[in-house]
């Protein structure tokens, strides 16, 4: 009875010594990891050429090349000083408006083009976003479970109103560089090159 009692008073002074202990937290920079990924600055540059493609695509060409032509008749009605009758001004006059209706029409089916792609393009990063964020949070979670802290706290985080979601932090212990660690170590390596085969003599 008395070992009894003294393993339930063990154990209830543990569970009450664990209830007074204070929580533990720990920071993530989740901002800073994610900008830091090499996949991050991959699919930048990747999304920039996919910016760059669209204003090379045909559609852009053909406004440029009607934008060009409608310039240069234009500056042929303001030419004061040629010598045209009135039936080659008014032929003139009608081109211009012939090929300025066409340019209104090549833009639209440009801006058409743009705002689709650009659709796209913004699915994409918000996927690709999701993915490396996902595995941020995942890796924080992790650690945090593994070394006993009771909660995470991104300390790049800002509110709706852009105030900064932690406004103080005395002394709880940043975790960043152990969540890039983890990424680190869970990014498999690049291939290796092929060797090139030897010409034969």
């Amino acid at each position: 009875m008395n070992r009894l009692a003294a393993t339930l008073l063990a154990i209830a002074a543990s569970t009450a010594a664990a209830l007074s202990a204070p929580p533990r937290f720990a920071l993530v920079k989740v901002t800073d990891i994610y900008r830091g990924l090499p996949s991050t600055t991959v699919f930048q540059q990747n999304i920039q050429q996919q910016r760059e493609d669209i204003m090379k695509n045909e559609r852009a060409e053909e406004f440029r090349k009607s934008l060009a032509t409608l310039q240069d008749l234009q500056n042929q009605l303001q030419d004061k000083n040629a010598k045209r009758d009135d039936a080659a001004n008014r032929k003139l006059a009608q081109e211009f408006e012939i090929k300025r209706q066409e340019a209104q029409t090549l833009q639209q089916e440009f801006e058409n083009y743009r705002n689709e792609q650009n659709k796209l393009i913004n699915i994409r990063i918000v996927t690709e976003m999701r993915k490396s964020l996902d595995q941020i949070v995942a890796l924080s979670q992790k650690i945090a479970k593994e070394k006993g802290y009771d909660g995470v706290f991104d300390s790049s985080g800002e509110t709706n109103t852009s105030v900064p979601f932690i406004l103080y932090s005395k002394s709880a212990p940043d975790i960043s560089e152990d969540v890039k660690a983890l990424i680190k170590d869970s990014t498999p390596a690049p291939a290796p090159a092929p060797t090139p085969t030897p010409a034969k003599p």
